[in-house]
């Protein structure tokens, strides 16, 4: 009996881990964080599909090469888009971008973005750049932040003919 069910549980599992995501796990309201509270996105490697004009198929993945090893101060800004319009935000206070959230809009076909951003006391940013859109409408977006160099915000549209969005990111260094 007992290894009947053991066998049924792994069956179920198994068949889990094989499916992979369903389409609700990415229709849910996305937060992701670094995975430490304490890191940084330096050199973040930001895997998502940005494909909104087909649903809400957006799951953003980042990966921590390096980074700070302590913050004094973590907020997230307000929604820094509405959907279908322009988006343009960088963190204040000499800070760098330690995670995202976004929600999908079924009937605007767009997601808005919150970011989170920290500071540590005495850190300053500087040679400040935007990098060149980083994704094309319609296509997936696989970002590697240049080394030495962290996210401080995020530039974007939306193109209703194509119903999709296309991301820029701010950029600095920092003094520690």
């Amino acid at each position: 009996m007992a290894s009947a069910r053991a066998l049924i549980l792994t069956a179920v599992l198994l068949a889990c881990l094989l499916a992979g995501p369903t389409d609700g796990w990415f229709r849910r309201r996305r937060r992701r964080r670094c995975p430490a509270h304490t890191s940084a996105l330096p050199g973040a490697i930001n895997k998502c599909p940005l494909q909104h004009g087909r649903g809400p198929r957006v799951a953003v993945r980042v990966q921590v090469r390096s980074g700070l090893s302590y913050f004094n101060w973590h907020y997230w800004s307000p929604w820094i888009n509405t959907f279908d319009h322009y988006m343009n935000y960088a963190c204040p206070f000499n800070g760098v971008v330690t995670g995202f959230q976004s929600e999908h809009s079924n009937s605007h076909e767009d997601r808005r973005w919150k970011v989170r951003c920290s500071v540590k006391w005495g850190m300053t940013t500087y040679n400040h750049y935007s990098s060149l859109f980083v994704n094309n409408l319609d296509g997936n977006m696989n970002y590697y932040v240049p080394s030495g160099f962290y996210i401080r915000g995020m530039h974007g549209y939306h193109d209703n003919g194509k119903e999709d969005r296309r991301y820029s990111f701010h950029l600095c260094r920092i003094n520690l």
